[in-house]
């Protein structure tokens, strides 16, 4: 062989062990894989201050608009009154009450009685009044006490019926709840004058006479209402075995009702 073949042989058996040696290293790779490896994140330097993000610029609010279809809906019924109306109302009308009543102060002889009263509102709260009375003493058993072992003699005057003119002033009114319900009332005061009849009456004439107290009526209707009065009724009377007169006092409670007279309320817009 020359010395040219022998190079070509050589370089042949090199290209093949070449060849040979590269597949090899592609058979080793895994070119199945498509993932890439994923890269460890960075956590952030603790001594940096940590970057603000730039805050995009708010739109301007719109105005709350009302809904106005509501509003018009809402009735005056609907709504809730701070200050309600009264019950009624008493100017213009004619009050008439009945009352039964019992004195307080005597205990020796019990007063008791009945009394009606009529009464015209000039105003709602000021009222001009006449009242007239009976009434019957009797004896309690402090008198027979009093008799029996002091051997006392009681001088005591003996009213039979009186009639009282007295201007009233209601500057109360008010509401109260009472058995599960709400009870108006107004409170009222009341002074005046008259005359009061006694057993010595007939000797001496009519005594005159001075009334001061004060009232609750409870309000159950328009024209209707409950009422309680304290009245004390003075009077200068010489009682029978007395020479002079002596000052006579009527604390008497009373309780009774009152009727109005027309029975709506009038002046209703004065509300």
């Amino acid at each position: 062989m020359n010395r040219l073949s022998v190079a070509r042989l050589v370089l042949a058996a090199l290209f093949v062990s070449t060849t040979a040696s590269a597949q090899g290293a592609l058979d080793a790779l895994d070119l199945t894989a498509d993932e890439k490896p994923k890269t460890e994140e960075k956590k952030p330097d603790a001594d940096k201050p940590p970057v603000k993000k730039p805050v995009a610029a708010k739109s301007e609010a719109k105005p709350e608009q009302k809904n106005d279809g509501l509003e018009r809906d809402v009735t005056q019924e609907d709504r809730v009154k701070s200050r309600q109306r009264k019950l009624y109302i008493k100017r213009g009308r004619l009050e008439l009450a009945p009352y039964f009543f019992t004195t307080l102060n005597d205990p020796y002889y019990a007063k008791f009685g009945g009394a009606i009263r009529a009464a015209f509102y000039l105003a709602d709260t000021l009222a001009i009044s006449a009242r007239g009375s009976l009434m019957q003493v009797l004896s309690t058993d402090d008198v027979r006490a009093a008799k029996r072992s002091f051997q006392s003699r009681i001088f005591y005057s003996v009213p039979i019926w009186s009639v009282m003119g007295d201007f009233e002033w209601s500057p109360i009114y008010g509401k109260v709840a009472m058995f599960n319900s709400i009870l108006h009332f107004d409170a009222y005061v009341m002074a005046g004058g008259g005359v009061v009849n006694t057993d010595t009456s007939s000797l001496r004439g009519l005594n005159p006479a001075a009334d001061l107290g004060l009232g609750f009526r409870f309000v159950v209707k328009d024209f209707f209402a409950v009422n309680l009065a304290l009245i004390n009724t003075a009077y200068v009377d010489t009682p029978k075995g007395a020479v002079r007169g002596v000052t006579q006092n009527l604390l008497a409670l009373h309780a009774g009702v009152s009727l109005f007279i027309p029975f709506k309320s009038t002046y209703r817009e004065a509300e």
